[in-house]
């Protein structure tokens, strides 16, 4: 599904381009929600209001997509509600910024101020216009790059839009025209390239197997040695960390569920793959059922450019009238050392900015509620295997948005892009393992202790009928 969002100030046509490009391609639309939610009241709300109004936009988004056909747009989104919530009071909600960090849309169209003011009892700034589509502008170029300003009149808009479509449906065909997904095959390999790098994943776990630069034929990627550690970059669903003794209670019944959940052992089938792209699907069935009680849709999408793998999770509850409440993580391993006649003391972490740390320690794989001090003020890591002697090093809500893995000794790297991601582990198995393992999460181990409601779990997210979460890391290498 391609999701296509048109954003920007008051009366500049989203509605109307969106109801046109939804007919011409035969697919829905989520309407702008704060209209109906204010039809009554007009422009007299609070912040509560407006958080309310996000919550109903997300609503409208999940149920256009559930009847839509390869694409889907949406009429405004939440950057709208962000912008406008920091005009009217000062500040946006915290959960609503990282919604908007979370969600990820194919195509943002961008419309333009160059129509005329209609007035409507709704609408608030016929003056202002420009200034916000300038913060609409900056917001935009900070956080995606597939964007696209639209002007002109009403005609021009359309085939402008149309052709950026277009181009979007293009660049997805023909995988995106599969209308069943192949059947799973556990010893299926699939490999992605691009003029620099090969990609290889394996069907067994959606797991992401090597990837090699061309030039030099140099492996990136943990080979997975049994005698160490098995793995290669395994993802971490619908649990991230342990529980106290493997269980949680939902709905008066006690569940066990693995460290860092099932989807890592469980068989996908793909949706769809060619040259650069690959997309990976795993639904609930009886057997996961057993175990975690929630019908789920969880879609892992890969996609190489250049020297820079893109990792994508989309999770969908298809439910009719049950929440689903899940966790999700990366856990890529990267080889360290990446060359012979290198050590893994060779290597350390690159922050993106000079950075204060405390990590949050663990006891058997649950936290303790201590904590201790890493960095302070400070932008490089060293790596020994003492660092790690206590488990992994796990941190919460950083502010650093990207890290690199460097060597003293080459000029080789690996850099980890994971924005919007309120949890992070690093972690090696021990002395004189070759890896490390760098692992953006949202979902976090329990704390020591008895087992408890799975609701009330810290990082667990909840996604009520129909709706979808995503987030995105990626992997550059070079």
């Amino acid at each position: 599904m391609l999701r296509i969002s048109l954003t920007g100030p008051e009366s500049t046509g989203k509605t109307t381009l969106a109801a046109q490009l939804a007919a011409h391609y035969g697919t829905s639309f989520a309407p702008e929600f704060a209209r109906e939610y204010l039809a009554d009241s007009g422009p007299h709300y609070t912040l509560e209001d407006l958080e309310e109004i996000a919550r109903g936009q997300l609503q409208a988004e999940a149920t256009a997509e559930a009847h839509a056909h390869r694409l889907v747009f949406s009429d405004t989104d939440l950057l709208v509600i962000k912008i406008w919530a920091e005009h009217s009071f000062g500040i946006c909600p915290e959960w609503i910024l990282r919604r908007i960090d979370q969600q990820q849309y194919d195509l943002v169209l961008l419309m333009g101020v160059d129509l005329p003011w209609q007035p409507d009892p709704l609408r608030e700034h016929p003056h202002l216009r420009q200034q916000f589509y300038d913060l609409y502008l900056r917001e935009l170029r900070e956080r995606m790059s597939n964007f696209a300003e639209i002007s002109g009149d009403a005609a021009r808009r359309f085939a402008q839009a149309r052709f950026l479509v277009d181009e979007l449906l293009g660049s997805a065909a023909p995988s995106t025209l599969l209308k069943e997904p192949s059947m799973p095959n556990t010893s299926a390999q699939y490999t992605l390239e691009s003029p620099s790098c090969r990609a290889t994943f394996a069907a067994h776990g959606a797991e992401l197997t090597s990837l090699v630069t061309v030039a030099d034929n140099l492996e990136y990627v943990w080979p997975g040695d049994p005698a160490v550690w098995a793995r290669h970059a395994p993802v971490l669903f619908p649990l991230v960390g342990r529980l106290p003794d493997d269980l949680y209670h939902y709905q008066g019944r006690d569940y066990k569920l693995p460290q860092h959940g099932f989807a890592r052992d469980q068989e996908f089938t793909v949706l769809r793959h060619d040259a650069t792209e690959l997309a990976f699907r795993l639904q609930h069935d009886e057997t996961t059922q057993t175990i975690f009680p929630f019908a789920f849709e969880l879609t892992i999408t890969y996609t190489l450019r250049d020297t820079q793998l893109t990792v994508r999770w989309d999770v969908r509850n298809p439910a009719a009238d049950q929440p689903l409440l899940f966790s999700i993580g990366g856990h890529p391993a990267v080889r360290c050392p990446l060359l012979p006649g290198e050590v893994f003391e060779d290597y350390y972490f690159e922050f993106d900015h000079p950075v204060t740390l405390e990590r949050h320690l663990l006891q058997g794989g649950l936290l303790t509620g201590a904590t201790a001090p890493v960095l302070n003020e400070e932008q490089e890591l060293p790596l020994s295997y003492d660092l790690f002697a206590d488990d992994a090093l796990v941190f919460k809500h950083y502010d650093f948005t990207s890290l690199t893995l460097r060597s003293r000794k080459s000029a080789h790297f690996v850099r980890f892009r994971f924005d919007g991601f309120p949890y992070l582990g690093l972690w090696t198995k021990g002395p004189g393992a070759g890896f490390v393992c760098v692992e953006p999460w949202h979902g976090i181990a329990s704390p020591t202790g008895e087992p408890g409601e799975l609701r009330d779990k810290e990082g667990i997210l909840t996604l009520q009928p129909g709706e979808v979460f995503s987030a995105a890391f990626s992997i550059e290498v070079g």
